[in-house]
């Protein structure tokens, strides 16, 4: 006999319940409602694996704290830099629904708290629609963002890649500033997910630099990457 939980759905609110907050935290809340007293938390230290490629996983992953990268390693040894997820935002659910292994790894780069959703409490929330609705848009982006990557590696030329690439991260992770649209990334991580060397990626964003598309920028004792000029980028040979 199967049980049917109840979630207020957010869809279909007259006014938002939280105008402010993003469509993920609202979802969050209403997980948290539901199961908040019977989810498991992970305190994961830095440098840590929630979770490992090839491996069967039975909860969904719900970032509360920290940061969380995702990584997927080839079958000759390359790593290629998948995601970057932050608080509110979640992890595993595909692997779930087909019921197959997990293609990446899932390692916290400084102190995080995960919240693990269990695969059968997961099958209830997706007989919510609103629920449902929220899932298949942050699925259907996700792909969008695979193929995406997936042509930024495949560029052949290492300046088509680094142009290219940076278009597409300052467009779908960027932040709106002062000083141009910044990309949150490292160098280390950036070359990671455009796949080309790191040193190449230095040369290639001081030309960048040299004819004001990009700008580099310390934040905090950090470097920071801004795209200054979309359209010089765009153009730049």
């Amino acid at each position: 006999m199967s049980t049917t939980v109840a979630f207020p759905s957010f869809a279909s609110q007259p006014t938002p319940l939280f105008p402010e907050k993003k469509p993920a935290t609202r979802l969050f809340e209403y997980l948290d409602q539901q199961f908040g007293r019977t989810c498991f938390n992970i305190n994961a230290g830095r440098n840590s694996f929630i979770c490992c490629q090839g491996t069967k996983l039975k909860s969904l992953y719900l970032v509360q704290e920290g940061e969380i990268l995702l990584t997927r390693v080839s079958s000759d040894g390359r790593e290629t830099l998948l995601s970057i997820l932050g608080p509110g935002e979640f992890f595993g659910e595909s692997a779930l629904l087909s019921g197959s292994a997990v293609t990446f790894s899932a390692m916290a780069t400084k102190r995080s708290v995960v919240t693990q959703l269990s695969e059968r409490k997961f099958r209830l929330a997706l007989e919510d629609p609103a629920v449902s609705h929220y899932m298949l848009e942050t699925i259907a982006q996700r792909c969008d963002d695979a193929w995406t990557q997936m042509e930024v590696i495949g560029c052949t030329h290492v300046r088509d890649k680094v142009r290219v690439g940076l278009l597409w991260l300052s467009g779908r992770f960027g932040e709106e500033t002062d000083n141009g649209v910044r990309i949150h990334l490292n160098q280390t991580r950036l070359a990671r997910m455009i796949g080309c060397a790191r040193e190449t990626l230095s040369r290639e964003l001081q030309r960048l630099k040299s004819v004001n598309a990009i700008d580099v920028r310390y934040t905090d004792g950090r470097k920071a990457f801004y795209v200054v000029d979309p359209e010089e980028l765009a153009q730049s040979n």
